[in-house]
């Protein structure tokens, strides 16, 4: 097998990714190693102006069209030929999503695909199953800025998922239904009497930044109630400076630890493990699978 490069792009609601990977061939395709060479993060936040507005305004756009320019040079540097871009709940959401989005293709050449609930599932997942124990029933959570995504699975299968709009930058400027917890813990009550010995993963910037603040990809329950109760006293610069964090994190970290308790506590699950992937990641996966299955 030839030494090939993929690159995914995950266009978020508190940020954009960038990742590029090599292929190291193996005595199978599922014996090759996917190693990152790049990873590129660029806090352009649509959500803010979304979950606001209900549209990308101009400055935000700007900020849009400048991180996919940037990753279009880094692309055309390493000489990536094989790519995609996702854009998840900010877009989705945004009256002018499809818009903007035909406008930084016209300027980048970049198609963005706007991808549903299920398919930001199954890419997360894609990547993940190499993580896991097959058999094993388990409970994915894909917090983001601009909405919680659950999805049951089982082996390699898709059981269950859903959306809920409760991301931490939705949290963060107040731009949620209160009515998405309700709908979130019925829907875990239901999860949870007909399924047992759930095993919870967590993904996403945040549950990966705790991650590496306890040491472990296993994260206890307790830890993440003391984190929280160590950071939501401080102010943003205060927990920047305690542990090293971009002010873009700062500021959402403490609703990501309150809805990651909520899960713990609603699931009654004592340990979240963290692969430390996302959906570029998956997106790699796939089109490497793509290439090779």
């Amino acid at each position: 097998m030839r030494i090939k490069r993929y690159a995914g792009i995950d266009i978020g609601s508190n940020a954009t990714r960038l990742i590029i990977k090599d292929v190291l061939p193996g005595e199978s395709y599922d014996k090759a190693v996917l190693k990152k060479r790049l990873y590129v993060r660029m806090p352009v936040r649509l959500g803010a102006d979304v979950f606001e507005y209900g549209k990308i305004k101009q400055p935000k756009k700007q900020d849009f069209i400048d991180a996919i320019t940037i990753y279009r040079r880094l692309l055309d540097f390493y000489n990536v030929k094989q790519f995609r871009a996702c854009a998840t709940s900010a877009v989705r959401d945004a009256k002018n999503g499809e818009t903007v989005i035909k406008e930084i293709n016209k300027l980048t050449g970049i198609c963005i695909n706007i991808i549903d609930i299920k398919e930001e599932a199954n890419l997360i997942f894609e990547t993940n199953k190499y993580h896991l124990t097959p058999g094993n029933t388990y409970l994915s959570a894909d917090l983001g800025g601009g909405s919680l995504q659950l999805s049951l699975f089982k082996g390699e299968k898709l059981f269950w998922s859903d959306s809920y709009k409760i991301g931490t930058v939705r949290i963060l400027e107040r731009k949620f239904d209160s009515n998405e917890y309700s709908r979130f813990e019925k829907d875990m009550k239901k999860l949870l009497k007909n399924h047992i010995n759930i095993n919870l993963i967590g993904t996403g910037g945040n549950i990966n930044r705790i991650s590496k603040i306890f040491g472990n990809k296993s994260v206890p329950l307790i830890f993440l109630k003391n984190l929280y109760n160590e950071l939501n006293p401080l102010n943003i610069d205060e927990r920047m400076l305690k542990y090293f964090f971009r002010a873009d994190r700062a500021d959402v970290i403490i609703p990501a630890l309150e809805v990651y308790i909520k899960i713990l506590e609603t699931a009654k699950i004592n340990t979240i493990y963290v692969p430390k992937t996302g959906l570029a990641d998956g997106i790699i996966r796939q089109l490497y699978e793509d290439d090779f299955i």
